[in-house]
């Protein structure tokens, strides 16, 4: 991170010194050597190598092309209009280690004889000489330290002629952060041909007091030595230093333009040896975090304070070394906050501007934080803001200079001086656990004392605080410029409550709740359902969820497309497929943040008949984590018809972004899809809730449907048998059931009893398929077992049930069950009934439980054959046959009647089957 100053400047000026080029006339510009000499060295004037030294003397001597013009020297192809000099990064001044001359004194003076003019500064604000030729006269100014105009971090002057003039050095914000001075429009008088200007690296020195003030000389005018005496400077504090570096060569460059072509410069570059002595200076970084407030799994301010000592007030000393590259990795558990993406943007790197002195155009909404930095070479601090940058890792969206998921800008100003600093840093989320990582390199080389970083605190905080109470430890790897060995300054912190301030846990709760229901509880009626799963701050995050639906709660299946694979997995299923959406908030605060997604209906899934696809784009605010698809499968209970939907493991964290997922929402809406039971009885929706720790929480519910008597119960029911019958095969039996249109309540219990010239079969009992043989698998049950066959038609499914018949056998029963199994579409049913055989040969069938599940017809059909279900007794042709039937409903309608038996195949047509003469139906 760093600093910035930039009013320093230094050397900054060197300005438009230039320097006689006897060569021939070559068109205006610098010539093709020693257009530019630079000069760094100590009191006996030997080059100062030694990095972060505070040299004797700093010089600079400019040259360009001049020609003879009206009987003396001056420049060639037109007068010089500005001087640029640019210093490498790293060499600075510190402006205000000198007394400064105020802008009134310095455009105040007297004549002091006829050739010159005597300024009005004080001798204390002096920093170096400058000596120019002018017209082929030699001058010899003082130059002082001015106090700046608003806007600039610093400026010198120097007078000519009487005429003032004022050099202002700049930082190169959005580039390497070294300081170029600035002599524009100069006055048409001056005709530079030659300049030197010397700037003092301790400007109270006083081995400088000799060519201070009125040592120099009053005038400035054709001196070639001091005049001698005493002129005391002010407290002696070093003004200059040297970079940090050791890396290269410094690299010094000045540009001119023309008053004949303004805008169009000639340039010209120079060198000075590289520094030595890197391992003499010291760098001993120091870094402070603090979230705020310190409360476990919460959402947090971060404020971060990286400290750099510095040794800048010694004129004998050695600069600290400036601080180049900064690592910070918070303690694990600190991570990127979802919720703090509502209302959050992010700024581009245009907007930002990081590469020019642009002011910072980034929206308001992606400021995250504030910034604050003191150097030694301000006297104000720089503060400024923390903005969250665009996101840079999506195809075609190169939006950071990182090209990553998340990073930072900081911009921080001083408006006094005009200093502009911008950064950028890179923030890596560790894809596993979420702890940052944030790197700012290749720092600007200037000296700070202080940075201080803070992220906005609240409900949407930009971090999440770890899950427990304890002590963590920012770790740190700090590099400094003259390229020793990095420092790894360390700070701990404590998390001394729970969220909102409760007390400390050793171990995180799961207490999940659940909210369930339909929107209208009108028993057999369409409606939308939701259900909600959520969690509260400091609690384990939700990492499985498993719900089983009340019987009869289900959906209709007819009419809606089933996504198939891949589709499904990669979450591109069509509309045809949708049946509802999902709201998922995630986040630790008050505040989560909410993304919505669709659910859709696929085939079958992890061995259940059917699945479901949760598509959700997972983007909070300016980040986007791409697209997350949850499956899960949804089994049917063979008994009961219940839905149990058991899903996949939730993702914990996308991209090094933990989601802290504190509420999902599942609402299915397609119209003509979910349906209420037809029981009115008081029921439940449960769920079985999973945490990313291993816990497991039952939840449910309350459900119950209302309206039950005003459903219908007007089922028909018609039973025929076949008249030829021999010992052999046995008699047959047929039964029906159709149900009319409309609001009818479904089936819940169903009792016949056959007539004594149809009895059960005995032999067949006794092949009877073993119970355990039967759950394992159906179809490994001996073939004498199977009775007979068995069709359903339900407007849930846009295909008919079809299956066998079986005769089971349940350990402890004295009878087999009628065991009726329904299957198709991926569903099987299976409807037991209890078997009775009376001691008078009366066999009776009860079905018990019928599902809640709307069937508009049923047929059951017992054939004749070697293993018969039904016994011949006598000629059925000539019997009058009939079956005692129970119809129960789900809502309590029980309908009793003797249903008569039509005989077919008879030698003599029978009469037609009259309607049940003793038919009763009540109400419970």
């Amino acid at each position: 991170m760093s600093s910035f100053r930039a009013g320093i400047i230094a050397p900054v000026v060197i300005l438009m010194a230039l320097v006689l080029a006897p060569s021939a006339w070559a068109g205006f510009g610098f010539p093709a050597e020693g257009g530019m000499e630079v000069s760094i060295t100590n009191q006996d004037g030997t080059p100062d190598l030694q990095a972060g030294s505070h040299p004797f003397a700093y010089a600079t001597r400019l040259a360009i092309n001049t020609e003879e013009r009206e009987g003396h020297t001056a420049p060639a192809g037109g007068d010089v209009k500005d001087t640029e000099a640019s210093l490498p990064p790293g060499l600075v001044g510190d402006p205000s280690s000198v007394p400064q001359c105020s802008q009134e004194q310095f455009r105040a003076y007297y004549f002091e004889n006829l050739f010159g003019f005597k300024e009005s500064c004080p001798d204390q604000s002096q920093i170096g000489i400058m000596e120019l030729t002018i017209g082929g006269v030699k001058y010899w100014p003082e130059v002082d330290n001015l106090v700046p105009q608003r806007g600039y971090p610093a400026e010198f002057g120097f007078r000519v002629l009487g005429i003032p003039v004022v050099l202002v050095p700049r930082v190169r914000t959005g580039s390497d952060y070294g300081i170029t001075a600035t002599f524009a429009n100069a006055p048409d008088a001056f005709t530079f041909t030659e300049g030197k200007l010397t700037l003092w690296g301790v400007p109270a020195d006083p081995a400088h007091d000799r060519e201070r003030g009125p040592c120099w000389g009053s005038s400035g005018y054709s001196r070639d030595a001091p005049e001698g005496g005493e002129c005391p400077g002010g407290i002696s504090r070093p003004f200059l230093s040297l970079p940090t570096s050791c890396a290269g060569p410094l690299h010094f460059s000045a540009r001119v333009d023309s008053y004949e072509d303004p805008g169009v410069y000639s340039e010209t570059t120079t060198t000075t040896p590289s520094l030595t002595g890197c391992e003499k200076l010291g760098f001993a970084p120091n870094v402070i975090t603090q979230p705020e407030p310190a409360q476990a799994a919460s959402p947090s301010g971060l404020s971060v304070e990286i400290q750099v000592p510095q040794t800048y007030d010694n004129p004998a000393g050695l600069a600290e070394s400036n601080l180049k590259d900064t690592t910070v990795t918070l303690p694990a558990g600190v991570a990127v906050n979802p919720s703090a993406g509502d209302g959050l943007a992010g700024c581009s790197e245009e907007q930002f501007g990081l590469h020019d002195d642009s002011e910072v155009a980034c929206p308001e909404a992606s400021k995250i934080g504030e910034v604050e930095i003191t150097t030694p070479l301000l006297e104000n601090p720089l503060r400024g803001g923390v903005y969250l940058a665009q996101q840079g890792n999506l195809p075609g969206n190169g939006s950071n200079p990182f090209g990553s998921l998340v990073a930072i800008y900081m911009a921080f100003k001083d408006p006094v001086s005009g200093v502009l600093v911008k950064i950028a840093g890179e923030v890596t989320p560790d894809p596993v656990t979420g702890q940052l990582v944030t790197r700012f390199l290749d720092n600007p080389e200037v000296p700070f004392n202080s940075l201080k970083l803070s992220f906005f605190a609240g409900p949407r905080g930009a971090i999440v605080n770890p899950p427990l109470c304890g002590s963590y430890t920012t770790s740190t790897e700090m590099t400094p410029w003259s390229g020793g060995a990095p420092a790894t300054p360390a700070w701990t912190f404590q998390i001394n409550s729970g969220p909102g301030g409760s007390p400390c846990t050793t171990t995180q709760p799961f207490n999940p709740q659940l909210v369930s229901g339909t929107v209208s509880n009108q028993a057999g009626g369409f409606t939308p359902y939701s259900l909600t799963f959520f969690r509260s701050d400091g609690e384990q995050n939700l990492a499985r969820i498993q719900v089983t639906t009340p019987p009869g709660l289900l959906g209709t299946l007819t009419g809606v497309a089933l996504c198939g694979e891949p589709q499904a997995q990669q979450g591109t299923c069509g509309p045809e497929s949708l049946i509802g959406g999902v709201t998922v908030g995630v986040g630790a605060g008050s505040n989560p943040y909410y993304v919505t997604g669709k659910a859709y209906l696929t085939g079958s899934y992890n061995g259940a008949p059917y699945g479901l696809s949760f598509v959700v784009p997972a983007i909070a605010g300016p980040l986007n984590l791409g697209t997350v698809v949850v499956r899960s499968a949804v089994s049917v209970n063979p008994t009961t018809a219940a839905l149990t939907v058991t899903s996949e493991p939730l993702p914990q964290i996308l991209q090094g972004v933990p989601l802290h997922i504190r509420a999902v929402n599942v609402t299915l809406n397609r119209e003509h899809f979910i349906f209420n039971p037809t029981n009115c009885h008081p029921m439940s929706i449960n769920a079985t809730l999973t945490s990313a720790l291993g816990a497991s929480v039952p939840v449910s519910t309350r459900f119950q449907a209302t309206n039950c008597r005003a459903l219908s119960f007007t089922p028909k029911f018609t039973v025929t048998t076949s008249g030829k019958t021999s010992r052999a095969n046995g008699a047959s039996l047929d039964a029906r059931i159709t149900v009319p249109p409309g609001a009818q309540a479904n089936f819940a219990k169903v009792k016949v009893a056959l007539p004594k010239a149809l009895p059960s079969r005995l032999t067949t009992l006794q092949k009877a398929c073993a119970a355990a043989t039967f759950e394992a698998n159906p179809a490994n049950c001996p073939a004498a077992s199977v009775i007979g066959v068995v069709r359903a038609t339900t407007p849930l499914l846009p295909v008919q049930l079809t299956g066998p018949v079986y005769f089971v056998s349940h350990g402890g029963e004295a009878f087999p069950s009628l065991v009726v199994v329904l299957q198709g579409y991926g569903v099987r049913v299976n409807l037991t009934a209890a078997t009775f055989i009376s001691k008078t040969g009366i066999t009776s069938s009860t079905f018990n439980a019928i599902p809640d599940v709307p069937v508009t017809s049923f047929e059951l059909y017992l054939p004749e054959g070697k293993y018969s279900a039904l016994a011949a007794n006598g000629n059925l042709c000539t019997k009058k046959l009939t079956m005692p039937t129970t119809f129960i409903a789900q809502n309590g309608t029980e309908i009793n009647q003797s249903t008569p038996i039509g005989v077919t195949g008879c030698t003599k047509p029978k009469p037609k089957a009259k309607k049940a003469s003793n038919t009763r139906r009540t109400t419970r």
